[in-house]
C-alpha cells in the first residue's frame, strides 16, 4: 500500500498548477471587467445628474413663471442671461439666471437695485448656459465637460 502513495508523477503537480494558474486568470479577468462596468456606469450617472439637474432646475424656474410677459434674455458682459419678472406685494423682481467662471448662478433682486453679475450665488458647476427666445420657445443649452444638451420651453400668454 505504501508503493502506491510514494507514486507520484510531476504531471499531478503540473495539472494543480495549471488549474490554479487559469482560476487565477478567470478570477483577474472578472474583476477586470467589474471595474470598467463600474467606472462606465460611474461616468454615465456623473453626465446624467449634471445636465439633467441644471436643465431640471432651469425649466422649473421657468415654470414657475410661464408667461412670456415674464422671461427674457439678455446679454452682459457676452453672456446670455435668463431673466424672471415676478410682483410681490407691488413691488417687482427679477431672478437672473447665467453661467459665469465655470458656475451656474442665480441672482434674485428689486428692479430697483440692478443687476451685478458677480453678485450670483452659485447653484453648480457647468462649462456654459445659453439661452434663447424665438416665437415664444426658450432654448436652454447646458454646456458640462464638454457635452451639450438642449431642452425647450414653451411659453404661453403674454405676446405672441
Amino acid at each position: 500500500m505504501r508503493n502506491k502513495m510514494e507514486k507520484s508523477h510531476t504531471i499531478d503537480l503540473v495539472f494543480v498548477l495549471l488549474l490554479f494558474c487559469v482560476f487565477s486568470m478567470s478570477a483577474l479577468t472578472v474583476v477586470y471587467i467589474g471595474s470598467h462596468v463600474y467606472s462606465s456606469t460611474v461616468e454615465t450617472l456623473e453626465y446624467n445628474y449634471g445636465h439633467n439637474t441644471v436643465g431640471d432646475y432651469i425649466k422649473e424656474k421657468v415654470r414657475q413663471n410661464l408667461s412670456e410677459d415674464q422671461i427674457e434674455v439678455k446679454t452682459f458682459d457676452e453672456k446670455d442671461v435668463l431673466c424672471i419678472h415676478s410682483l410681490e406685494n407691488n413691488i417687482s423682481y427679477t431672478t437672473y439666471i447665467y453661467s459665469d467662471q465655470g458656475e451656474l448662478k442665480e441672482l434674485f433682486v428689486n428692479d430697483e437695485q440692478g443687476f451685478h453679475i458677480e453678485n450670483g450665488e452659485t447653484i453648480m458647476e457647468v462649462d456654459e448656459v445659453h439661452f434663447s427666445i424665438n416665437k415664444s420657445l426658450l432654448t436652454i443649452e447646458i454646456c458640462m465637460n464638454n457635452q451639450t444638451q438642449e431642452s425647450y420651453i414653451a411659453l404661453i400668454g403674454g405676446k405672441v
